[in-house]
C-alpha cells in the first residue's frame, strides 16, 4: 500500500488524478490485506511513462502500463470507458476519459467499482460500501449489461459469494440466470480459474448452492457433477481437493473433467486422490506411495481416522531416492549387465526397508541381498 501511495503522490506532483481502486479498496474495507494493489488515474499512458523511468506496456492499448517500483510492479490505468464486446470478453472499443466516476462505471460489481485517495478517502458513487455492509454482491447499473459484457463476470458473483459469504442482491442473481448460457462463450481455462478460487474458498457451500440454483453449472462441462447437496463439502482447502471430493462423492472419474485442462502436475495429484480415497486399507506400503498431498485429501474425505500424514512421516524412507543403495550397487555386486532384473530387486529392498523387514543400511542390504540373490539364482524363489 505505501508504495502505491508513493506512486500515487508522484502522479499528483506531476498534475494528475490518481487513486487505488477495485478489489484492494474491498479488501481494505473488509479489514483484509490486498492481494494486489492497482492505480488508476488521469494520466495518459505515455504521461505515466514520463513520470517514472521503469515502465513495462503491459496492456498499452488499454490503458494499463507497469510501473517498475521499489522491487514491485503495480498496475496503472488511464481511466477509461469501454464498448462493445462482440466476444463476450474484450471490449470492442476502449476511450480514454478524465472522469473517474465513468471509470468506475464499467466495472463489474459494486464492491468493486469503489476507489481510495491516498489519504484514505473513499470515492464510493455506486453504493459498494453499504452493500459491503450488508453483504450483498450486486452488478453496477444494468445487470445484464453487466453480464452480456463479459459472461465471467457471473461466475465471479459466484466466486465472491464463497470467498466472502456475500448473498447475490435478487436483480443480479435473477439476470445470471437469464444470461446463464453465455457462460458457454468464456475460455475454459478462465473458467477453470475461478472454479479453483470457488473449490478453496472459506464459504465454498454457499457459492456451489448458487452455482447450481442459478442454473449457471448446468452450461458448465460436466455441469451435471455440480447439482448435488453440497452440506458435506469441505470448505478452504486446496482447489484440487474440492474437485476431488465432486468426483468421489459422485462415483465419477478424472475423465469427467478433462474439459477443464487441468494442468499434468493437477491431473497426476487430482487422479492419486480419487485412487487414495479408495484404498480399503492403509498398509505402510500403502501410504508410502501417495504424496503428502494425496494423504491429505484421502484422509479428509474418506474420513480415515488414522493421521496418514505421520504415518508416512514415520517409515524409514520417503522415497526411493532415500535407499541406502542403488542399482550401481547391485551391477556391482553381481558384475550382470543391466536389464529388467535389476529394477525388480530395487522394487523388493524398497518393499522390505518400507514395511521394515529390512534396514535401511547398506551393509545389511548387501548382505540380504547377495543371499537372496544366490538362492533366487539356484531355485528361482526369493524370501517373501
Amino acid at each position: 500500500m505505501e508504495k502505491a501511495e508513493r506512486l500515487i503522490d508522484a502522479l499528483e506532483a506531476a498534475g494528475f488524478e490518481a487513486y487505488i481502486v477495485g478489489g484492494a479498496v474491498r479488501d481494505l474495507l473488509l479489514g483484509a490485506e490486498p492481494s494486489d494493489v492497482d492505480v488508476a488515474t488521469s494520466a495518459l499512458p505515455e504521461q505515466v511513462k514520463a513520470v517514472f523511468p521503469r515502465t513495462v506496456d503491459t496492456g498499452i492499448q488499454h490503458g494499463t502500463v507497469l510501473v517498475l517500483t521499489e522491487g514491485e510492479g503495480i498496475e496503472v490505468t488511464t481511466f477509461r470507458t469501454e464498448s462493445g464486446y462482440s466476444d463476450s470478453r474484450r471490449p470492442d472499443q476502449v476511450a480514454f476519459v478524465t472522469s473517474l466516476t465513468e471509470d468506475l462505471r464499467r466495472r463489474d460489481f459494486t464492491i468493486n467499482a469503489m476507489a481510495l485517495t491516498k489519504d484514505h478517502i473513499v470515492v464510493d458513487p455506486f453504493g459498494g460500501q453499504s452493500d459491503l455492509d450488508n453483504r450483498i454482491i450486486r452488478a453496477v447499473g444494468d445487470a445484464d449489461e453487466r453480464f452480456r459484457e463479459d459472461a465471467l463476470r457471473m461466475l465471479r458473483a459466484v466466486r465472491f459469494a464463497g470467498q466472502l459469504g456475500f448473498e447475490p442482491e435478487q436483480a443480479t442473481a435473477d439476470s445470471i440466470s437469464r444470461n446463464a448460457d453465455r457462460i458457454q462463450a468464456v475460455a475454459i481455462e478462465r473458467i477453470k480459474i475461478e472454479l479453483d478460487k470457488l473449490f478453496s474458498s472459506r464459504h465454498a457451500k454457499k457459492g456451489l448452492e448458487f452455482l447450481t440454483e442459478s442454473g449457471l453449472s448446468r452450461y458448465l462441462p460436466a455441469g451435471r457433477l455440480f447439482c448435488r447437496d453440497w452440506t458435506r463439502f469441505p470448505e478452504n482447502q486446496p482447489a484440487l481437493t474440492g474437485w476431488a471430493f465432486m468426483l468421489h462423492d459422485t462415483y465419477a472419474g478424472f475423465d469427467e473433467v478433462r474439459a477443464y485442462r487441468f494442468s499434468n502436475d493437477e491431473r497426476r495429484l487430482l487422479q492419486q486422490i480419487l485412487a487414495a480415497v479408495r484404498e480399503p486399507e492403509w498398509t505402510k506400503w500403502t501410504v508410502y506411495q501417495y504424496t503428502d498431498a494425496a494423504l491429505a485429501a484421502a484422509r479428509l474425505l474418506a474420513g480415515v481416522e488414522t493421521d496418514l500424514l505421520r504415518l508416512k512421516s514415520e517409515l524409514p524412507i520417503q522415497s526411493k531416492s532415500d535407499l541406502a543403495v542403488s542399482g550401481l550397487d547391485l551391477l556391482e555386486w553381481t558384475d550382470h549387465s543391466r536389464g529388467p532384473w535389476l529394477r525388480e530387486w530395487l522394487n523388493f529392498i524398497e518393499q522390505r526397508v518400507v514395511k521394515g523387514a529390512l534396514a535401511n543400511d547398506k551393509q545389511q542390504i548387501k548382505e540380504w541381498f547377495l543371499h537372496e540373490y544366490s538362492n533366487h539364482q539356484s531355485t528361482g524363489k526369493t524370501t517373501d
